[in-house]
């Protein structure tokens, strides 16, 4: 009897943390973003699905999800977040993986490192929302937090304006300074700042990317007419933004059931500030 025919096996892409830096750009990163929230607006059902886990030192987040609209791939992101990792192990503070399948036949197509992948996939989100919520013509940048994700965030909101002045914070000054450093530019200077109040002071955008389980913006800042991109405050231990300062802002979400459940709008509901 004849055997049928075998599909042959796909190969499945394997790419590192140092691929995906240099085969993904800010720019088409926001565009791809762009489309898929579009889509993403006119099919809601297809809304991805998270799962979280507290564990010793931090947390573990798988996040899965259909192509919008077309259903043609499958993802699923599972990331390890251990605020304290880099100073007790020497390791990065989140690391994981994405897998990505062919909806339709099952096939696995590709298996990425997703350190480089959040952080790239994060800045260009919140630069994207910059492009909406920010001035137009945004010169002057903040951003608290100098760890791996400041770089990426800097990067990306430099693709989408044309910045002059940034001032960087950081709880450790040696990290600020070495990060302004590294990225200062003959047309766009990187200075570190001494507090949170000289990083903000006249700001059109400000970025906040810590561990922090306490307000670092607080309610006697002057932050009118600045736009907050807060990406440090992901499950409901964390939070960046004072309440009050949430109440005097328009705030905008990607998923409001996920961020009303962990993070600075949870804080801001929960104190009736929202």
């Amino acid at each position: 009897m004849a055997q049928p025919d075998i599909p042959a096996r796909s190969e499945i892409v394997l790419l590192s943390g140092h691929d995906l830096r240099r085969l993904l750009n800010p720019k088409i990163v926001i565009e791809a973003l762009r489309e898929a929230y579009a889509a993403l607006a006119d099919n809601p059902g297809d809304q991805g699905r998270s799962v979280g886990f507290m564990v010793d030192g931090g947390s573990i987040h798988v996040k899965s999800g259909l192509l919008p609209g077309s259903h043609l791939a499958f993802a699923s992101k599972v990331n390890v977040n251990l605020p304290d990792n880099w100073k007790l192990r020497q390791l990065p503070t989140i690391q994981g993986m994405v897998l990505v399948s062919d909806a339709k036949d099952g096939r696995p197509l590709a298996i990425m490192e997703s350190i480089a992948l959040t952080g790239i996939r994060t800045a260009a989100t919140a630069a994207l929302a910059a492009g909406y919520g920010a001035r137009k013509h945004s010169r002057r940048t903040a951003i608290i937090g100098c760890g791996a994700q400041a770089g990426y965030q800097l990067e990306a909101i430099k693709t989408v304006f044309a910045l002059e002045t940034v001032r960087v914070f950081d709880i450790d000054p040696a990290r600020a300074e070495g990060f302004a450093r590294a990225n200062s530019t003959v047309t766009c200077a990187v200075m570190p700042a001494p507090s949170v109040r000289d990083a903000v002071r006249g700001a059109d955008i400000c970025v906040t990317c810590t561990t922090s389980k306490s307000p670092i913006l607080t309610d006697d800042l002057d932050l009118r007419g600045c736009f907050v991109a807060a990406i440090g405050a992901d499950n409901p231990e964390k939070q960046e933004i004072a309440p009050p300062l949430m109440r005097r802002a328009r705030i905008l979400v990607d998923d409001i059931e996920a961020c009303a459940s962990g993070g600075d709008l949870n804080h801001a509901l929960r104190a009736g500030a929202c």
